[in-house]
């Protein structure tokens, strides 16, 4: 039986994404059934054809995408459509193509999406499927596997909790680095920020005399005024440090309305005191985060930024590289979170979902066994998954590898390497580089090898001591339940709180007179979707 699915719009952020889903081969059934079959896990068959659909956190085909499906397919056997929609206009894409009803058979989401899509029959219940995997009892797993696992369990159609999703990394999360350059041109030294908590004030002070030393109109460039998913405020953390974007279950347990807390109008007044003071860039508006690196790689000192806040991990190195070739000082820090914030929050991981389609085909157990339940096999799938394809990304035969120039005069770059030594490759979409990942970052994946990780050695101080700074400081961002109250106004909701960012922090509106604007928008709709919340399992 069909299961008729109301006028919904997207969770994210993503606010051009209403999604008229209607009844296009959502079932029931189909969650229903999952629960209800007893799979003999031994006995699943390998599935036929299938189709996933992902973004750009897969090695795109601009990247030598095509030789890592070659790469899979050689060492899995599988047959699978690789559906590849833009990264920046993925949900959108996701959206419509629900919406048509050729739902493909896998597909990656966040958490946000992961609740809607569940929550309206679109997605198969994994649970026994994961508990019964052959990666949970491997013994492989790091300490933190549940608690990420645990994200993915949200409620199904059937109004029952089920795991709907399966990540094979950490979310990994936001730190702030801070340019050695333009601490000593303020008269400042590294060591006034490494490994030390610092307070707001301390912080501030420190970002002012960067400001009255650069040429620049801003220090800190920023990709857009608030995230696109949860933790949302992680690219300005010093600024919203306690407050909460969205709704949230607090202390008393009960949920509450973030947005029209204490805690967020004190946010505003600092990042409105902020771009005022030339600290935030006032261009922030609908900033990309391709268009806020660039500003910290900018060569042009009037353009240039000096703090960057951006993901943990490997991205501490490909920031370091990206201005090294740029010709600029190289030097980072990437600075504790401060006093106020307490700590930096891990962003939810994105899963991959095995749709309804898939289980109304009766591929949706052939699926899990030989394609998710893979993806950390210890062995050379991982490899593929955490690394790319061999002869394409990266290799362990004897060779001399030599980057490309990005401009005549540029000193040449080679690296040499002995039979069986790990290395990457210049990368196909830019070989002034060397690959650095594919979709699981080494760092970030769940699931230890079989031994020695063939490619630890790839990995550089920088990122391993990155990481683990962030790790040691940050905490996982806690789901939030979906109820169609919530689906049906989120988008309205989200929108009226954008705007109220923007104009408050561009001067336009004042604190009080933004949030009675959000008051007077979509206060009702706020306090429905608290109702719906506060509502679920009585």
């Amino acid at each position: 039986m069909k299961k008729t699915i109301k006028k919904l719009t997207a969770v994210g952020l993503t606010l051009t994404s209403v999604m008229g889903l209607v009844a296009c081969g959502a079932s029931n059934s189909s969650s229903d059934d999952s629960k209800s079959k007893s799979v003999d896990w031994s006995s699943v068959e390998k599935p036929g054809t299938f189709s996933v659909m992902v973004d750009g956190t897969v090695v795109k085909d601009t990247n030598g995408g095509q030789a890592f499906y070659d790469y899979l397919a050689e060492l899995t056997g599988l047959d699978i459509e690789w559906i590849r929609p833009e990264h920046s206009a993925y949900y959108d894409q996701v959206a419509s193509t629900f919406a048509s009803g050729d739902i493909p058979d896998v597909v990656l989401l966040s958490s946000d999406y992961l609740a809607l899509y569940a929550n309206n029959g679109y997605l198969w219940d994994m649970t026994d499927a994961w508990e019964n995997s052959e990666t949970k009892n491997s013994g492989r797993l790091i300490s933190a596997a549940e608690k990420i696992e645990e994200a993915n369990v949200v409620l199904g159609a059937d109004g029952e909790y089920a795991m709907y999703g399966y990540s094979p990394f950490r979310g990994n999360g936001c730190c702030t680095y801070i340019k050695a350059s333009w601490l000593k041109a303020a008269g400042l030294s590294v060591d006034d920020v490494k490994d030390k908590t610092l307070t707001y004030s301390e912080y501030y002070d420190i970002l002012k005399k960067m400001k009255a030393a650069a040429a620049s109109d801003y220090v800190i460039s920023a990709p857009g005024w608030i995230g696109t998913e949860a933790p949302y405020t992680n690219y300005l953390p010093e600024f919203y440090q306690d407050a909460e974007y969205t709704f949230y279950k607090n202390a008393d347990g009960e949920y509450v309305d973030g947005f029209s807390e204490e805690a967020m109008q004190n946010a505003l007044q600092r990042i409105q005191d902020a771009v005022k003071d030339g600290i935030i860039d006032s261009e922030t508006e609908g900033q990309t985060t391709s268009q806020a690196r660039n500003k910290f790689y900018s060569t042009d000192p009037s353009t240039e930024s000096g703090v960057f806040t951006y993901w943990a991990g490997t991205w501490a190195d490909t920031l370091v590289t990206n201005l090294a070739n740029k010709g600029l000082d190289s030097e980072l820090v990437a600075i504790y979170p401060i006093e106020e914030l307490g700590t930096y929050t891990e962003r939810l991981s994105t899963a991959w979902c095995i749709t309804s389609a898939a289980d109304d085909a009766g591929k949706a157990e052939g699926i899990y066994k030989y394609f998710i339940d893979t993806m950390l096999d210890g062995g050379d799938v991982q490899m593929a998954w955490e690394y790319g394809a061999k002869g394409t990304h990266w290799d362990d035969k004897a060779e001399t590898v030599t980057l490309a120039t990005a401009k005549e005069g540029d000193a040449v770059k080679s690296y040499t390497y002995s039979e069986g030594q790990f290395h990457f490759l210049p990368s196909p979409e830019d070989p002034t580089t060397l690959m650095k990942k594919n979709h699981i970052d080494p760092v970030l994946a769940i699931a230890s090898f079989n031994g020695t990780d063939p490619g630890a050695t790839s990995l550089t101080e920088n990122v391993t001591e990155n990481f683990e700074m962030f790790s040691s400081h940050s905490d996982v961002a806690t789901p939030l339940p979906m109820t169609e109250t919530l689906g049906n106004n989120i988008t309205d909701i989200n929108t009226a709180r954008n705007e109220v960012i923007s104009k408050v922090a561009l001067g336009q509106m004042t604190v009080e007179d933004g949030m009675k604007y959000y008051t007077d928008t979509v206060g009702s709709k706020v306090e429905a979707v608290l109702k719906s919340l506060n509502s679920l399992g009585e």
